[in-house]
């Protein structure tokens, strides 16, 4: 729909620039140019148009009471506790050994130590 509105409004434009032109160098038809111009911004494009809010407004208001018929019949429900994925999350994962603070990626570093690699 958007395509044949761009369409439209280009190709009365450029029948518009034509009689614009027309006029400085006095060419004929210059008067035919101006309607079919005129014609198709006004009798095309403008229809095309309404037309094309007229189905966005629609649209919108279809989902909107959708998700508030959705959301209504949740209110009568308990909402339940959810689940765990069995698929892994995909936050940030902590990775190397911890002391108490950051991570560590050492060669020194092992498991149950605290601070083991400073003692070498």
């Amino acid at each position: 729909m958007k395509n044949s509105i761009y369409f439209t409004v280009i190709l009365g434009i450029i029948f518009l620039v034509i009689h614009f032109i027309s006029q400085f160098l006095e060419l004929g038809y210059n008067d035919l140019f101006l309607i079919i111009g005129l014609g198709i911004l006004l009798a095309i494009t403008l229809p095309l148009f309404y037309l094309d809010r007229y189905r966005y407004t629609k649209q919108k208001k279809f989902i909107i009471k959708s998700f508030q018929q959705e959301k209504g019949n949740l209110k009568g429900k308990e909402v339940k506790k959810a689940e765990t994925p069995k698929y892994p999350s995909f936050r940030k994962q902590k990775s190397g050994l911890t002391w108490g603070g950051g991570n560590v990626h050492a060669s020194g570093a092992k498991r149950g130590s605290k601070r083991g690699f400073l003692s070498k």
